[in-house]
């Protein structure tokens, strides 16, 4: 009984002293501390707690104090009243756990097959007129997408989605073949900062492409504090390349 008391509340002292006061009945504190086998001061601090809680009350006989349980059918009173205010906060807390979800997803993909999974769900979440933001683009999704390069191109232009892509210089000599089939506008980083790394912004994620993974990896973090990190990133990226 001690362990199920304990279950909705009491501490193991208050129960104890609860089940010995229901043995009891009306007693003073000399025999309860007896039959509780707890000491003095700590019967009291639970007699005193156990009263708020309304599962205890006294009547005083000639200056002495009697105490006497209240009927065990309180404690489903206090399970009710738990209950209720569990209710009350219970939205709260399912908002809490889904903005906990919503703060921090990561998700790895690998494999020709992964990053079209990738890149399709992108074109799905933009494809009412979003856009995206990417850097450090050297020409390697072409080198190992293939035809998906230009494919994927089409569907950005087919559903309208803007593009601001900074690609590394050398690419103007290295694959202009890409830049004629790249739909967005385009800017350049100068050589000495190029990245074989593509990242690319959108909404609240951030997608690293690693290239020359074997297979090609895709890291996407799904956060909205990062992703306008990056986005400011870019934007200072932006600003200082070369159209």
């Amino acid at each position: 009984m001690i362990k199920t008391l304990e279950e909705i509340g009491l501490t193991d002292a208050e129960a104890k002293v609860y089940l010995a006061l229901l043995e009891l009945g009306s007693t003073t504190a000399g025999p309860l501390v007896k039959k509780a086998e707890l000491h003095r001061t700590t019967v009291y601090d639970c007699l005193k707690r156990l009263a708020e809680k309304g599962m205890v009350n006294y009547v005083l006989i000639r200056k002495m104090k009697y105490f006497e349980a209240a009927d065990p059918r309180i404690l489903m009173n206090i399970l009710k009243e738990k209950e209720g205010k569990l209710e009350e906060i219970l939205p709260e807390l399912e908002k809490l756990k889904g903005a906990g979800k919503l703060r921090q997803e990561v998700n790895v993909y690998q494999g020709i097959k992964g990053m079209k999974t990738v890149c399709g769900n992108m074109i799905e979440d933009l494809k009412d007129g979003g856009e995206y933001f990417d850097f450090g683009v050297s020409g390697l999704f072409r080198e190992v997408m293939g035809s998906y390069w230009s494919l994927w191109q089409k569907q950005k232009m087919k559903y309208g989605i803007k593009s601001y892509v900074i690609f590394n210089e050398d690419v103007k000599e290295k694959n202009p073949r890409l830049l004629k089939d790249y739909y967005g506008e385009a800017r350049f980083h100068p050589k000495e900062y190029s990245s074989i790394t593509d990242t690319i912004i959108y909404d609240d994620k951030v997608i690293i492409f690693i290239w020359t993974a074997r297979p090609p990896l895709a890291i996407v973090i799904k956060n909205k504090d990062n992703a306008e990190s990056y986005k400011n990133q870019f934007k200072l990226m932006w600003k200082f390349s070369k159209r």
